[in-house]
């Protein structure tokens, strides 16, 4: 009988600590099916990105999250809480196995989102115009895609 007790205690303790090793990260499929804008090798949910864009235009309150992996597979958030006037944005590598010593939350205030074409014809979108003075990536897409 103790046995048996032991057995099950430990068995609740690994779950428990597995549990609670992710600090409430999910995987790719998960983040898909929470509407989240997936952006890894390419980006899923684009057209709720436009939408963004669209309300951050016309001053209507939103919000987004942003998820990106890491080749890992460890996730990475970026969110946007739009209120009308600023965006609220939080970057999330808590996840990251490999993040280092910059691990952790951040958060900052910043005015819009721009768009840039790179070399290879593509085009990156950035969060900009924060009161940390720091431009940060949120998504690249193929140009053929933002028709």
């Amino acid at each position: 009988m103790r046995r048996i007790f032991l057995i099950v205690i430990l068995f609740l303790i690994v779950i428990s600590i597995i549990g609670c090793s992710r600090n409430g990260a999910y995987g790719y499929e998960e983040a898909i099916k929470r509407g989240d804008v997936v952006y890894q090798y390419e980006v899923v949910n684009l057209e709720r990105f436009k939408q963004f864009l669209i309300n951050l235009s016309n001053k209507k309150e939103d919000t987004l999250r942003v998820t990106g992996y890491t080749h890992e597979g460890d996730p990475i958030f970026h969110d946007l809480q739009f209120d009308g006037k600023v965006i609220q944005y939080t970057y999330d590598n808590s996840n990251d196995e490999f993040a280092g010593n910059d691990k952790g939350i951040e958060r900052d205030v910043c005015k819009e989102i721009i768009e840039k074409e790179n070399a290879q014809g593509d085009v990156e979108f950035l969060i900009s115009g924060c009161s940390k003075g720091n431009d940060r990536f949120l998504i690249r897409v193929e140009k053929n895609k933002l028709k």
